[in-house]
């Protein structure tokens, strides 16, 4: 039932009600508020306890008749709500009440008690039915919603975790109809994000494991929990599948309704910040870098000085580096976060000078593909491996930069950062970066022929600080090229 909570205002005493959380969308409020017209003492946590009651009874039928109006019902539950004291006062359900009170005061407490009666708070009627049809069963449509992300060509990576998300949630409540999913499988999702080790799947001790299963064992052990943000980003997937539920009428509303893991304070807290000059310089440290494999070399280097996401990156193709009415840059155009993402993204001098162009051009030569062979192609994507030494190995323990806020990612925000103190506007700087713009043109067309020179000239007014970053020699990475086709043909004579 819900708890009452009495307010003494100026203009008189309040009763307050939290709306649960599965309702608030329904309702339209977190809290209702009611006035007690002067009522105070016992006649006050009466008649308060009463409305409670009523309140109760009215949310149950919300639940259990989605088609049900909510106004409708939460204005009979109110109306009981009257001023007075009573007496002697006997309840429907048998339950007696004695108390002090005068006669007026008296006889509105069972006019309040009669209204109440009318609205149903004390009926032992069974509840109402769902008469709502069956929307099949939970499997069947997590698999149609998935089927349906891959025809609006969504990244590999988003239907990788939008399916995971989904297979855990599927796990902890079990397979039932769609219509039957309630608050309390929402609070079994919550419980389980909130003892979910980090990186299960990576763990040998959780391999093989059921959600569920999973669960438990988590529970007896210390593990890294999920981050917040991490466990937000699950909540956000389940919601989005419920949403699409919901928008095709399968569903009458979204149980993930009013659902956060952090609140804002969290969320800023958790924000990956940008790295600083002192990071920066520690990052390319001559001393800290050890040129073997190309991705290990350039990827950091072009996280800088081009702000592109990782996965952008690691899945480059040596045809998406392109020269382009004499301005060398890169194809951001395979598999994208969002339409704006797409776009082609001018070098700056420093890569030139560097070597990468050399690079390339070597790559080409060995009849790579890719312009970081060697990198898996298929599960998370190409940029997860890469992540997974950056963020461990080169950022913790080779550079020691231990701030749990910065991270790879960290690359993008110093080149929004930079650009910004150097004068660039948020347009564009999102035409560099591939970030939404409301109407911008990168939703058109991501080549955008006719401001190649703009944003060239954009990104090379971008301030870097100065870094000791040695060119390779030309042809550096030729022995690996060849070790990695080596490998290759022994795979082949294998199979």
């Amino acid at each position: 039932m819900p708890k009452p909570l009495l307010m003494n205002r100026k203009s008189g005493l309040y009763v307050r009600f939290f709306v649960p959380v599965d309702l608030q969308a329904r309702v339209g409020s977190k809290y209702l508020v009611r006035s007690l017209q002067g009522v105070r003492a016992d006649a006050a946590r009466l008649m308060a306890a009463a409305l409670g009651y009523a309140l109760s009874k009215a949310f149950e039928r919300l639940r259990m008749d989605p088609m049900s109006d909510p106004d409708d019902l939460l204005d009979k539950a109110k109306a009981g709500l009257a001023t007075g004291k009573v007496y002697d006062i006997e309840f429907p359900n048998g339950l007696k009440i004695h108390t002090n009170g005068t006669d007026a005061e008296h006889q509105r407490v069972r006019e309040t008690i009669a209204d109440l009666t009318q609205a149903g708070a004390f009926s032992s009627a069974p509840p109402i039915a769902p008469t709502h049809p069956k929307a099949g069963l939970l499997s069947e449509r997590i698999e149609k919603f998935l089927a349906q992300m891959k025809g609006q060509e969504r990244s590999e990576t988003n239907h990788f975790d939008t399916a995971f998300t989904l297979k855990v949630f599927l796990g902890l409540v079990g397979d039932k109809d769609l219509s039957e999913v309630s608050p309390t499988d929402m609070d079994t999702f919550m419980d389980a994000l909130a003892h979910w080790p980090a990186n299960a799947s990576k763990k040998p001790q959780y391999k093989g494991l059921t959600p569920k299963q999973v669960v438990a064992k988590a529970k007896g052990n210390s593990d890294k929990k999920l981050a917040p943000r991490t466990k937000e980003k699950h909540l956000d997937r389940l919601r989005v599948f419920l949403k699409n539920c919901m928008d095709r009428r399968l569903i009458a509303y979204n149980p993930c309704d009013g659902l956060r893991v952090t609140g804002k304070a969290q969320d800023e807290e958790q924000t990956k910040q940008p790295f600083n000059e002192k990071d920066l310089k520690a990052l390319f440290d001559p001393s800290h870098i050890t040129p073997i494999m190309p991705h290990k070399h350039w990827i950091p280097i072009l996280g800088l000085y081009t702000g592109a996401r990782l996965n952008e990156l690691a899945q480059l193709h040596v045809e998406d580096i392109e020269c382009i009415d004499g301005v060398f840059g890169m194809h951001i155009r395979r598999k994208v976060k969002n339409p704006s993402s797409r776009r082609f993204v001018p070098l700056r001098q420093e890569l030139l000078d560097l070597g990468f162009i050399d690079y390339i051009e070597s790559a080409k030569q060995a009849k790579f593909e890719h312009v970081f062979p060697g990198l898996p192609q298929d599960g998370n994507g190409p940029g997860d491996p890469v992540g997974d030494w950056f963020n461990r190995t080169n950022l913790r323990k080779t550079c020691g930069i231990n701030d749990p806020s910065k991270s790879f990612h960290s690359f993008r925000h110093t080149f929004a950062s930079l650009a910004e103190r150097s004068g660039l506007s948020d347009q564009r700087i999102a035409r560099l970066t591939g970030h939404s713009s409301g109407s911008s043109v990168l939703r058109r067309h991501y080549i955008q022929a006719s401001t190649l020179q703009e944003r060239f000239e954009d990104i090379g007014k971008i301030r870097f600080p100065e870094l000791s970053i040695k060119a390779l020699k030309k042809g550096f990475f030729e022995p690996y090229f060849k070790r990695l086709r080596a490998v290759e043909a022994r795979k082949e004579r294998v199979i």
